[in-house]
Order: C-alpha cells, then structure tokens, then sequence
C-alpha cells in the first residue's frame, strides 16, 4: 500500500491518485487487450445475427415485419440486461457480471442455432440480448477505471474499433462459412467465443476504482499493488511519487456524492441521457441491423450483400485514429456532435447507392463516420458518471439506447413492409441522429479531463 507523508504522518494514498501516475505501458495494454477480447467475442453474437437474417427468412419463410422484431427482440433484452447489469456491477462488482452476461449470451446463443420456430429464435434472441446488455456497458465501465484520464479516451476509443473490427471480421467469416455450415453452423460459432470468458476470469483484476468506492480499501490497495508492481517490471523504471488527486466533478454544484442515480443532483443528467441514447441507437441500429437487406432490396444476392457488408465495416476502422486525437483535442462533447451531423449527411448519400462502386465507397465513409460516432459517445457515457453510480449510469444510458435499437430495426423493418423500401429506413436514421446532436449541443457538459 502506498503512503504519503505529511509533517511526519503516514496518510493512506487514494486509488485514484495512483491510478493518474501510472504510466502508459504494456501491462496496461495487456489488461486492455484481454477485456477487448471480450468485446470482439460479444461482436461476434451481437453483429452476426445481421448476416444471418436472409438466410434465416428463407429457413422459417419469415415476412420483413415478423424478421424486423426478430433482430429487435435482442435489444428488448439488452434494455433489462443494462438496468439489471448496471445496478449489480456497482454493487458485487464489474468482473463477475461481466463473466456471468458471457455465460448467459453464450448459452442462449446455442440455443438459437438449435430453433426450428420463430417462438424459439425469439426466446434464444432475448435472452442473447440479456447477456450483452450486461457485458458490454459494464465491460466499458471497467475499462474506463483501468487506465489513468490522460489516456482514458483513446482506451474507450478502442473498445469501438474493436467492435468495427468484430463487424468486418464476423462478416467475413459468415461469408466463408455460410456456404459449407448454413446459418446454424455461423451461429453456433458465434455462440462459442463466449469461451473467452475463462481467460478473462484468470487474469483480469476488478476495478481498483470501484473497489475502494465501495469501502474495500485492503483489497483495491492490494491490486493497485500488483498493477504497480507489473508496470515497474515491464518498464524498468521506478513510478512517479503520486500527488494527491481528488474526483473532478462535472456539475457547477457541489452535491454530496450519492449511491443512488435516481436523485435530484442526477435528475438533469438522466434526463438529457435518455433522449440522447432513444436517437442515437435508434438511428445506429436501425440501418446496422438492416444493412444486408436493404442490398438484397437494391437487387443485389444475398452472399454479395454479406461480402459488401463485411467490406463497408472495415470502413470503420480507421475511425479509431481520428476520434482519439479529436476527443482529447475539441472535447468529447464538441466531437459527438460533430460525428452525429456527419453520420446523418452520409447516410443519406449512401442511401442514393446503385452500383457496386458506389456502395463499398459510400457505405464505408458511412462507416468511418458511424463507428466514430459511437466511439465519442462511448467516451462521453461513461465519464459522465461518478464512481459510486457509473455501473447504474452507463447502464441505465445503455438502456435507454437499447430501447432505441429496439424501435430502430421494428420500425425499419415496417418501413419496408409499407413500400418505402432502404430509402425509408435513410431518411428516418438521418432524422434521429440530428435530433441526438442537438441534445448534446443543448444540454450536454464536457468531460474532457475528468479525474474519477
């Protein structure tokens, strides 16, 4: 445990003054590396369901409406999935929650490939939907309390390359297996990167943060002790003598700290949270989610639109190197904005695509400006909680958001069933996406250089 002096008295450092003095390292991005695996795991049965829909109208003769609260029913279960996640990962911990939703996505993810109904896709996809719901906000939060502020935007920028990434690579990987396996044999493979949840049971540590917010002082200095002790041996150098730091509120007010999100000193925030995550998952999800279909709709087959769709992901990527200089450059509040306006212009001229070219160039900027979107706003909804409530908070925003991907494909998909067609399903992304950044522009504080 370390220890400040002051006129002769041993005082008890904070975690989070430890934590700010920590260098950047190849421990940290081990401990990084392990919990994005964990992420592309989750990408694998979250994403792939959209390359497997097409194959899966014709197995169980599906119309689009019936096909559209499919792909919504997952996020029926993330909302209850985030709400419940969210109050367990600040109450036992972010660790075991995330290993338990990886379990539950897992399971249900091999019950779907086994389905011969749509009750049974129905079922299997909700309670996928539940694992994830859990898993991913609260894998953010643990990522966000792993790294010091200097370096926590372009760690939580990393966790949506990573699911970019797990987009292109899930869309490749069903194209191959399609042919050979059907859409049980992708699923089922699918279903099994749940295995990755043994590996993050060994080696990663809880949150040190949350840990010592809780009132385990012993056991939050004990692995600040360790992580200490890592980053000393990889580097060679001793660390920096820490200096006192204290949480950096984002409120003009100073409010005494509560355990409860559902307080007066909250109520503004979680107000402009759930209006802001209502639109921006709802135009997310609702052209994601539809993407192999609306090629199918522009005449192109159904293998060729998995392959386009695989390749349009990879447009995504590249975001990663963008948004971590633009989040700590213009602020996390300036670059959601920025990247909800532009994803909004670029759905649009992707929607006017006919031909070949245009869809792989038109559909990958879209990409490049979507996963930068929702890159700021990783950053942004989980800085914008205290310690005490950020499992609640980010997983109530997450909620909020998956109430929106939940709405996002059932209205796209009765879009199409009305004769509006994949232009329908632009325009109505285009909307949602500009009323999320005038929510931010409006209401939103700025994170940039919070200290939890």
């Amino acid at each position: 445990m370390s220890t400040m002096s002051n006129s002769g008295i041993n005082q008890r450092v904070s975690i989070s003054s430890r934590l700010e003095r920590l260098p950047h390292s190849s421990y940290l991005i081990t401990l990084c590396w392990i919990l994005l695996m964990s992420i592309l795991a989750a990408t694998f049965i979250n994403n792939g369901f959209q390359y497997l829909m097409p194959g899966l109208k014709e197995y169980l003769n599906i119309d689009p409406a019936v096909l559209g609260s499919l792909a919504s029913l997952a996020f029926a279960g993330m909302f209850f999935g985030a709400m419940i996640g969210g109050h367990l990962a600040d109450r036992i911990g972010r660790k075991p929650v995330i290993i338990g939703s990886m379990i539950i996505w897992g399971v249900a993810g091999v019950m779907l490939t086994y389905a011969d109904s749509v009750l049974q896709v129905q079922v299997s996809r909700f309670f996928i939907g539940l694992g994830l719901g859990t898993h991913l906000p609260t894998a953010a939060v643990l990522l966000s309390e792993m790294v010091p502020s200097r370096l926590r935007g372009k760690y939580l920028v990393g966790y949506i390359a990573t699911m970019a990434f797990g987009m292109s690579l899930v869309g490749f990987t069903t194209y191959f297996l399609l042919p050979k396996w059907g859409w049980q044999g992708a699923g089922m493979l699918d279903a099994l990167c749940a295995v990755w949840a043994i590996i993050l049971w060994k080696f990663m540590p809880e949150s040190a943060l949350w840990l010592d917010a809780a009132g385990r002082h012993s056991e939050a200095d004990k692995i600040m002790d360790k992580i200490e002790s890592a980053i000393q041996k990889r580097t060679g150098q001793p660390l920096p003598q820490p200096v006192e730091v204290k949480p950096v509120s984002i409120s003009a007010e100073k409010v005494e700290e509560s355990k409860s999100l559902w307080t007066k000193a909250y109520i503004g925030l979680v107000l402009m949270m759930t209006v802001y995550m209502l639109c921006q998952m709802m135009g997310n999800y609702g052209i994601s989610m539809w993407l192999s279909s609306m090629l199918v709709m522009k005449g192109f087959t159904m293998m060729k639109s998995v392959l386009y769709v695989a390749w349009l992901s990879l447009g995504g990527v590249p975001a990663l190197f963008l948004l971590g200089y633009l989040v700590d450059k213009i602020g996390r509040k300036w670059t959601v904005i920025l990247m909800a306006i532009m994803t909004a212009i670029f759905a649009f001229i992707y929607g006017q695509a006919a031909t070949y070219t245009m869809v792989v160039i038109t559909g990958a900027v879209y990409m490049f400006m979507q996963t930068g979107y929702n890159m700021s706003s990783m950053v942004f909804t989980t800085e914008v909680w205290p310690t005490s409530v950020r499992g609640m908070g980010k997983g109530y925003s997450q909620a909020c958001g998956r109430v929106g991907a939940f709405f996002g494909p059932l209205v796209a998909g009765y879009i199409v069933a009305a004769g509006f067609g994949s232009n329908g399903i632009i325009i109505f992304a285009v909307v949602v996406n500009i009323t999320a950044a005038i929510v931010i522009y409006l209401f939103a504080p700025e994170t940039k250089g919070k200290v939890f």
